[in-house]
């Protein structure tokens, strides 16, 4: 049986919430105004809202299995073998480096050059990053591509000790989320231009 850990900034969530507070908040004034077609329009925009705010914003995640790593983007998603990879890189967003290329986590994003002015160098005290070779700030355990890096590393050297690791790299298209967001794209602009 594998287990599996999935990671994404929770902060997402409260983000999106908020977006659906104030777009029902939105849709009930125009009802109660009697403006029944604002509200009617006010719905399908909102829903054309969420569904670009959920497939950008709350979608992408990463998955840590037994196996390998899983990075789930807004399009596309890539599985791919702990023993297929070579090296993990943090410095716009969590990467992980192949022999096929490298793979970006749209989940796990680096921090800004004032985020990184807050480090401290005993906040990588037990981190597992003694190992390499250069500790840059986005590795920091505050940062979203720090936090990938440090459980990839652990999951990573787990796997290859217990002899669960895999050995795929597979890519995978996500034609729902193109069609949803093209489809929610052109309602907005639609309304609009109206």
């Amino acid at each position: 049986m594998t287990t599996s850990y999935t990671y994404r900034p929770s902060s997402n969530w409260i983000y999106f919430a908020f977006i659906v507070i104030i777009e029902f908040c939105v849709v009930i004034g125009f009802t109660f105004a009697g403006k029944s077609h604002d509200a009617f329009l006010s719905c399908i925009n909102s829903a054309a809202t969420n569904i670009l705010f959920f497939t950008l914003m709350v979608k992408p995640r990463i998955v840590l299995r037994d196996e390998g790593i899983e990075i789930i983007n807004p399009f596309q998603s890539v599985k791919i073998g702990w023993l297929r990879a070579i090296d993990f890189d943090t410095r716009f967003s969590f990467k992980v480096q192949t022999d096929k290329g490298s793979y970006s986590a749209w989940g796990a994003t680096a921090p800004s050059r004032y985020g990184v002015r807050r480090n401290h160098e005993s906040d990588f005290r037990g981190t597992g990053l003694e190992s390499r070779k250069v500790v840059s700030p986005s590795d920091s355990p505050r940062a979203e591509s720090g936090t990938a890096l440090i459980l990839s590393l652990r999951r990573q050297r787990e796997a290859i000790n217990a002899g669960t690791a895999g050995n795929q790299v597979s890519t995978k298209l996500d034609w729902l989320s193109i069609f949803l967001n093209l489809a929610a794209t052109t309602i907005l602009v639609v309304n609009f231009l109206q």
